[in-house]
Parts: structure tokens; sequence; C-alpha cells
């Protein structure tokens, strides 16, 4: 079996996991043509091609030997506590990984899908992932930790119609007004209870709320229903929009996703405190009830059966 150094993997990887060159280097402290040529002998001593896919880097070819390979660094990364790379969906990244230990590094924190970041983590070219609940992977190689739960709030620009009905405000009233546009099939949990409720952009809700009286003489973005936590209310994501008096049947948050080997190392620790931390300095600024955070002590998550 060939071998490669830790820094001619890395150069790939960073490309697999970082997309561009220019970030893969800055990421690792060299030059971009470094991270072509140790790419490049990567690809060669393990015999594989690659090519890129609606914006991200895949393999070709038989992937065994260099996952060997990867289990390899990876292991030699946790033990030395340095190097260890996070990565999340957009919201979740920006929203608690303000702040991480000295061991960690994150990413591009911009995938709007799951797959993907399953794929890096369990092939070893990502450490953690700090994914979206409901739509929490199962698979008995990944370790889970809730880190926050919350309902998800619909939120619309002040001054929207829907706002004058208050509490008298039902789902059927949403019915005359687009609702933000989400990727097809990226969080099918949580997309299959809004689509329960009439709440995903389909040809039909266009065809609906194109009929409404409204249409025509103000922008549609202007009265689009979006959707949101507390937690990014409170961060200042939400662009000035309020909630909504309508309460969704559906619970969101934040979770570490990591592989179960790893879920007794220190520096999983360290940054599970760095991310309730950043939680519950947001938390602090809402009512009681609104956020449920993970407990530290332990591992243990107050949060976890709100999601079941």
């Amino acid at each position: 079996m060939q071998v490669v150094s830790v820094e001619v993997l890395a150069a790939l990887d960073s490309l697999l996991w970082l997309r561009t060159g220019d970030r893969a280097a800055a990421h690792l402290c060299c030059f971009q043509s470094t991270v072509s040529r140790h790419s490049r002998r990567c690809l060669q001593v393990f015999d594989l091609g690659m090519e890129k896919r609606a914006g991200e880097w895949w393999l070709k070819g038989d992937q065994t030997l260099i996952n060997l390979e990867r289990g390899v660094h990876q292991l030699l990364r946790w033990r030395q506590g340095h190097g260890l790379r996070l990565d999340s969906q957009h919201w979740c990244g920006h929203l608690l990984a303000t702040e991480l230990p000295g061991a960690w590094t994150c990413g591009n924190t911009n995938y709007f899908e799951c797959e993907r970041l399953q794929e890096l983590l369990l092939c070893g070219v990502i450490d953690a992932w700090l994914c979206s609940a409901p739509d929490i992977p199962d698979h008995p190689d990944l370790h889970i930790i809730q880190l926050t739960a919350m309902r998800l709030g619909l939120l619309v620009r002040p001054g929207h119609p829907l706002l004058e009905r208050g509490d008298q405000l039902v789902f059927a009233d949403l019915a005359d007004y687009p609702v933000l546009p989400l990727p097809d099939g990226a969080f099918p949990r949580a997309q299959r209870i809004l689509e329960e409720l009439g709440l995903w952009s389909s040809p039909e809700r266009d065809r609906r709320f194109q009929q409404a009286a409204w249409f025509g003489r103000v922008p549609v973005e202007e009265l689009m229903i979006s959707f949101g936590t507390p937690l990014q209310q409170v961060a200042g994501f939400l662009d000035g929009c309020v909630p909504l008096p309508l309460p969704l049947p559906l619970l969101v948050g934040e979770a570490l996703v990591l592989k179960r080997e790893f879920a007794a190392s220190t520096h999983l620790h360290s940054l599970l405190a760095a991310l309730l931390a950043r939680a519950a300095q947001l938390a602090s600024g809402l009512g009681d009830g609104e956020v449920w955070l993970g407990d530290q002590p332990g591992l243990k998550l107050s949060a976890t059966p709100l999601l079941q």
C-alpha cells in the first residue's frame, strides 16, 4: 500500500472541503501552486480522478485506500488536537461557531443540504459537522449531540398585511402570499412538515398568490413569508423581519455530529463548551422557554426529547 505525507493528503482534502485552491492555500498557509502540486500527487498515488459538479469537487475511482489513510491522519489530528476541521449549514456556523478552541478550524459554513457534509465526515475529510435539526443523520458510525432546540417561526417584513390579523391569524390566511423558496430535497424532514402545512414553494402556490389583489402592485419580496429561529433573531440575522403570531409545529435546532470513535475526546469537550457558551449568550436575551439548551456537564442534553 502506498502512502502520502500529511501535507500531501491535506492539500487534496482541503480542496475537496473548501472547494477552491485559494481557500485551501489560505487554510494550509501555503501557495496555491503547492495545493495543486500536492493534490495531483495524491490523485496519482491512489489512481483517482477529480471532477467538479454543482460547485463541489468529487473524486472518481476506488477510494478504499485513500479512505484508509484518511483514517490514520484523522486519528492523528484528534490525538494531537491540531487542525481539526468543522463545517456546517450556513446559518449554524455563523450563529454558533464564532469563537472556537485552538484545535479547531471552521470551513465555509455555507452548505444548503446535508448529504455532502455527511459524506465528508464519514470519509474523514472533516472531523465534525454542525447540522440543523430535524434533519439529523441516522447512521450507526455517527455520534449526535443535540445543542439547541427551538420552534421555527414565520417571519415577515414590518407592515405586512398578515400582521393586521393578530391572534386571529390561521394557516389558510397565508395562502395568498409567497413563501421563501428553499432547496428542494435538501432538508427532507423539515420539507415534509412544511409541505403538509402548505408552506413550501410550489407552482400551485405561485398560481394562488398571483391571483391575489396585491399581486402586480407590490414587489413579491416585500410580502414574502420566510422562516427563522429565536437565536437567529437575537443574533441579528433576520434583517429586521418580525414574527407572525402563528406557531409552527416544527422544532429545529443545532446538533454536533462526529464519528462515534471520537466521542470521548477532550477536544470534543472543548468544542462543545465553546458552542454551548455562544448559544447560552444568545439565549440570555430571550424569554424563558423560547430555546432549550443542551446540558454541558456529562454531555447530557435536556433538548433531546423535544426533537423526537
